[in-house]
């Protein structure tokens, strides 16, 4: 497929889920193949370039792993060292039988609050993760060890990056990774070079409406502040295809399936058991922007495709049917939104309450279906499959909830509000 035919099918998926904005990369064989489509912000109408920088999100996440294994081979830390030999304000507590591995494998027993979790952190000094990782010491430790996607977790791993190298997280990724990989494009909301720049939006059945930034410092090392183009994560994935190192980021440490989302959680990135063999990468979903890495090591290639449309990951998965099909002989799955109503057998094992200190799910169960309470908000699940149960048909990230870490009587011990797990109680 030439560049204008990869630009056509561009436009066409991104029409179809109206996404303002987008650009697609495709790594094959060391070669670059880029399209682009839409505009960059609706007020100024300036198109979408290969210089544009999106938000990337929590590809962020899988930037930091990659650090963080690159100190490690330049023996300026082990991946099974306590976090708290890195993060002095874990000293004393928790942080002393979790390991930087524990951290980035998201089965640390970090304290889970939806207010670290969400809600940022007051501050935009250099001092702010110092404060960040103290206010997350003062939480109590969750219970057991439980797999949860975390934002606070990668803050600690991003505080760690500070006081091993003595720099703060930006300016330690930019010599870290950044600059050696030539990722020059690649910045922070906090730099005062972030044009030309996409802006965000929600798309609805109604309208296309702007969001607001959202940014904090405190949440840069999970995704909040990391601004990429499509050019750049391209030389981002082929850092991983052509690195031997840094393979080791991509072995599976929970075989977590959460539908939608992922089969496997390695260390930075995550794994997808498709049919044609595994594949890896990770997703950003932040500010009206949405992000897509996929790696297929065995084929030596890559997919990116950046958004600045909340609808971003439904086009990604109906393009990357016809791109990763065409270009590298792969059938990426569909995603599975029709109910069955015995995929899960008995509900009622499901029924119970879920929580954090300050969030939680009531579920209970009927025949035929779960009702959940979440926020002052009621939701019907339809059965999926055995664990995973339909809430929103139409919601393009959150349109099922899973449960995981089952008891040997079937009964869940985990629900994954998106990937977030909120344990039994």
């Amino acid at each position: 497929m030439s560049e204008r035919g990869l630009t056509s099918l561009l436009r066409d998926h991104a029409t179809e889920h109206s996404v303002p904005g987008a650009a697609l990369g495709i790594l094959r064989h060391g070669e670059v193949t880029a399209a682009c489509f839409g505009i960059e912000d609706t007020n100024t109408r300036a198109p979408v370039t290969c210089a544009t920088r999106f938000a990337v999100g929590s590809l962020g996440k899988s930037m930091v792993a990659t650090a963080i294994a690159r100190l490690a081979a330049d023996a300026r830390l082990s991946l099974d060292d306590p976090a708290a030999a890195h993060i002095p304000e874990l000293r004393g507590g928790w942080g002393e039988q979790s390991t930087v591995r524990d951290l980035l494998a998201n089965r640390s027993r970090l304290p889970l609050s939806e207010k670290l979790e969400f809600s940022g952190f007051e501050g935009e000094d250099d001092e702010v993760l110092g404060r960040f990782a103290a206010a997350v010491a003062q939480g109590e430790p969750t219970a057991g060890v439980v797999w949860s996607y975390t934002n606070a977790g990668w803050c600690l791993l991003g505080r760690a990056i500070e006081k091993i190298t003595e720099l703060t997280w930006e300016d330690a990724m930019v010599t870290t990774l950044l600059s050696p990989v030539g990722m020059d494009e690649t910045t922070f909301t906090t730099s005062e070079q972030d044009e030309p720049r996409a802006s965000g939006y929600t798309v609805t059945a109604e309208a296309v409406k702007p969001c607001e930034l959202w940014a904090p410092r405190a949440l840069g090392p999970a995704g909040s502040t990391l601004l990429s183009t499509v050019e750049d994560m391209l030389r981002f994935a082929r850092l991983h295809l052509e690195d031997p190192s840094l393979a080791a980021l991509r072995a599976p440490q929970a075989t977590v399936r959460i539908h939608g989302w992922l089969d496997a959680w390695c260390l930075g990135w995550a794994q997808f058991d498709w049919n044609d063999g595994p594949v890896w990468g990770w997703d950003g979903v932040i500010s009206g922007q949405r992000s897509v890495l996929r790696l297929m090591p065995e084929r030596d290639g890559a997919v990116v495709l950046l958004t600045n449309g909340s609808t971003g990951r439904a086009a990604s998965r109906s393009l990357f049917g016809e791109v990763l099909k065409e270009w590298f002989e792969i059938e990426a799955p569909t995603l599975n939104l029709e109910p069955s109503a015995h995929a899960a057998d008995d509900l009622s094992r499901f029924a119970g309450v879920y929580a954090w200190p300050d969030r939680s799910w009531t579920v209970q169960a009927t025949d035929t279906e779960l009702v959940l309470q979440s926020h002052g908000r009621t939701t019907v699940g339809l059965p999926l499959d055995d664990r995973s149960f339909l809430v929103d048909a139409a919601d393009p990230d959150e349109p099922s909830i899973t449960f995981g870490a089952f008891d040997n009587s079937g009964r869940p011990g985990v629900l994954y509000d998106m990937l977030w797990g909120l344990p039994r109680v």
